[in-house]
């Protein structure tokens, strides 16, 4: 949401583009206003479904480069179930490729059920600015929870390296998720490698978990 400053009669006053207008005599005042008014985007992975409070923007695939693949993008994405394609039927021959995301867990004693299947998520809209802790599935003080989860990736013997995201604890399979072993962009758990990284107060032997939390006044 963008919106249009302006000094009237001493007062600061915005107008949120919806023919709104606030006025503040402090500018404090008006950044709480601000703060409380504004929020920020964040992906559920895992879920097709924002949480309680969060306002949904739309639901999607998880998708990614090719777990061998040195090439194309390193991120995973939540692309849209709804693709709109440029007029022209415009294409080429040499392109990066993207391919759905697939949960490998079959070597874990959890979400087994979800082995091979494709990975739903979901793009939402919190209250105020968010962010993803990795290693706790509890917020700090000050921040609300939107969701926890397990830090999921690539496995770390792949070819292609992908970013670290927060896979919801309730995690679910995408709608017509087909069971069959397609590979593609694959998510695997995360443990921690003792050395430099210090355990503890981490643990070798157990999977790391994350939180997605947003501030709160």
């Amino acid at each position: 949401m963008h919106y249009i400053c302006t000094l009237i009669n001493g007062y600061i006053c915005f107008n949120d583009r919806k023919d709104n207008v606030l006025c503040f005599a402090d500018s404090t005042r008006l950044t709480e206003e601000v703060k409380d008014q504004v929020g920020s985007v964040y992906t559920r992975w895992g879920r097709d479904s924002c949480p309680k409070g969060a306002t949904f923007i739309y639901d999607g695939f998880v998708a990614g480069s090719y777990y061998t693949h040195t090439g194309s993008g390193v991120n995973y994405l939540c692309l849209s179930k709804e693709p709109i394609w440029a007029n022209g039927n415009p294409t080429a021959s040499s392109v990066g490729i993207i391919h759905g995301s697939e949960y490998e867990t079959s070597s874990a004693n959890i979400w087994t059920h979800l082995q091979d299947n494709e990975v739903p998520c979901t793009a939402c809209t919190s209250r105020g600015p968010t962010m993803m802790i990795p290693g706790r599935n509890i917020c700090y003080e000050g921040w609300k929870l939107e969701y926890h989860g397990y830090l999921m990736t690539s496995y770390h013997g792949h070819a292609g390296s992908k970013k670290f995201i927060c896979v919801d604890s309730e995690a679910t399979v995408a709608k017509e998720s087909n069971s069959g072993n397609q590979e593609g962009a694959l998510l695997y758990f995360v443990k921690a490698a003792c050395g430099a990284l210090k355990c503890p107060p981490y643990d070798g032997n157990k999977l790391i978990t994350c939180a997605v939390c947003s501030q709160t006044k």
